[in-house]
């Protein structure tokens, strides 16, 4: 039986870029199930999206580098569906080849977590944001986990296995864990928690967990921005599924060449930067 994945879009206001990502996704991953959880403000409910993907009923709003929240809600409701895999995607991704559903089903067979730029043992003395803006929230996060050090990794599409929910969701832990998190929204708390936290989490419940392949890696980053020349030649490589970050931008030229991969009457005849 081929393994579930699940694709879950974080965004606060479905958009063009919101439907470029889902007809990337529908396009390349036929097989995959996909969800949104709506993190609009309660005060600006978001419009549903046009590409007809449900909304988790355990949507809830959060703000900007505060959205670990998010990641545990998304694993809570994952916990009580058959998927093998779900990972968290957003709207500054697009996908540019077919084969993802098939790398996870090999990768993740050796595999429980897989998250861009794993790497184990953050040092003490990094300057690396997310880590140094926990530094104050650390004795009592080591007091929860019984660990003395963290691990790092870049947020956007880490893959979770569901031996990875199942395990976290029974440790005994959890709730004081569960309520960390929740603190976390409060003003003075540390920022993108979920690149610490949830890297860290693996070797807590000794779980299997690496990287992704290194041209996969080079391709989903922070900044710069990917041109049109680097999209394309992920689009080449034809072993790159996505590539992040694609500007929220109509008229930039990576955004107009991952258009033409999902657009019907131009597939087939994308540009050639």
């Amino acid at each position: 039986m081929a393994a579930r994945l699940c694709f879950v879009v974080l965004d606060h206001a479905p958009d063009d870029y919101f439907d470029d990502l889902v007809r990337g996704i529908r396009r390349f991953c036929p097989g995959a199930d996909l969800h949104w959880y709506d993190s609009s403000p309660a005060d600006r409910p978001a419009a549903p999206p046009t590409t007809g993907v449900p909304r988790l009923e355990c949507s809830r709003p959060l703000t900007y580098a505060k959205v670990t929240p998010y990641f545990f809600d998304m694993l809570e409701w994952a916990a009580d569906r058959d998927y093998d895999h779900v990972v968290n995607v957003e709207s500054d991704m697009a996908f540019v080849n077919a084969g993802f559903e098939e790398f996870l089903a090999t990768a993740m067979a050796e595999l429980d977590y897989m998250a861009p730029r794993f790497a184990r043992k953050t040092p003490k003395t990094s300057r690396w944001r997310p880590y140094r803006s926990l530094r104050p929230e650390l004795p009592e996060l080591f007091d929860i986990l019984g660990i003395d050090h963290t691990n790092e990794a870049f947020s956007p599409g880490q893959v979770f296995s569901r031996r990875y929910v199942q395990t976290l969701l029974a440790a005994p832990w959890y709730p004081r864990l569960r309520a960390f998190v929740e603190r976390n929204q409060e003003p003075g708390r540390s920022f993108t928690l979920q690149e610490v936290l949830l890297p860290t989490l693996a070797d807590v419940l000794d779980l299997r967990a690496a990287d992704y392949p290194a041209h996969m890696t080079a391709c989903n980053r922070y900044r710069p921005y990917h041109a049109a020349s680097s999209v394309a030649r992920a689009r080449r490589r034809g072993d790159v599924p996505f590539v992040h970050p694609v500007r929220r931008d109509g008229e930039h030229e990576a955004r107009r060449f991952v258009r033409a991969l999902y657009d019907p009457v131009l597939q087939g005849s994308e540009p050639r930067p």
